[in-house]
C-alpha cells in the first residue's frame, strides 16, 4: 500500500465503464452514486500513460462513450500516471492492447494490490492472471463493485442495479454476474 490506500492499477475500459452510468441520462441508467469517484477515493489508482491516451481517443464523438471519457479525463488528476513506454516491447501476445499490457507490467512493477481489467468475457482473463506473476490480484469491474457493496462503500441495491445495467448495455456474462451477486450482495 502507498499512502494508506491499496495500490490499484486499472485499464481504460474499467475507467470508462465506471464513468458510464454517471453520464448516462437514459431511463435504464442507475442513479445515486458515482462508482468512478468511489474507485478513486478508495484506492491509490495508477495507470500507464497509454491508458489516458486511449481515453482521450474516445472523446469528441458526442456519444455515451465520449461523455464517459470526458468524465474520466476530468477526474484524471486523481490518477497517478506512469510513462512506461519503452518498458515493454509491445502488447502481450494474448490479444491485449498496449494499455492493458502496460497495465500488467505496471501492476507487477508497483507490486500492486489489485489489477482491474474487463477482459473477463474471454480466455484473456486467464492469460492476464499468468502475466501478473501468478499473484492473486486480478479483479474485474463487477467484482470491484461487489466488494464496494460488501464494504458498505456503495449500497448493495445500487450495485445490483448497476450490474443489471451493465449486463443489459455491455453484454456482461450473466453467469459471472449472477455468481458475484450471490456471493457479495444477496
Amino acid at each position: 500500500m502507498m499512502g494508506g490506500h491499496a495500490v490499484c492499477v486499472v485499464d481504460a475500459n474499467v475507467l470508462l465503464n465506471l464513468a458510464t452510468p454517471v453520464v448516462d441520462d437514459r431511463s435504464n441508467a442507475p442513479s445515486g452514486a458515482d462508482p468512478l469517484k468511489v474507485l478513486l477515493v478508495t484506492y491509490d489508482v495508477h495507470v500507464p500513460a497509454s491508458v489516458l491516451g486511449e481515453i482521450t481517443d474516445a472523446t469528441g464523438s458526442g456519444d455515451l462513450l465520449s461523455a464517459a471519457a470526458d468524465l474520466v479525463l476530468q477526474a484524471s488528476r486523481h490518477l497517478t500516471t506512469h510513462d512506461v513506454e519503452g518498458q515493454i516491447d509491445g502488447p502481450l501476445e494474448y490479444g491485449l492492447d498496449q494499455g492493458e499490457s502496460e497495465g500488467i507490467w505496471l501492476a507487477n512493477d508497483l507490486d500492486a494490490d489489485l489489477f482491474v481489467t474487463d477482459e473477463f468475457n474471454s480466455t484473456n482473463y486467464l492469460f492476464v492472471n499468468l502475466a501478473l506473476n501468478d499473484r492473486n490480484i486480478l479483479f474485474t469491474t463487477p467484482h470491484i463493485l461487489c466488494t464496494f457493496a460488501t464494504a458498505d462503500v456503495l449500497a448493495p441495491e445500487y450495485v445490483d442495479a448497476v450490474l443489471t445495467y451493465y449486463s443489459e448495455t455491455k453484454g456482461w456474462d450473466q453467469q459471472y454476474v449472477s455468481q458475484l451477486r450471490r456471493r457479495y450482495i444477496s
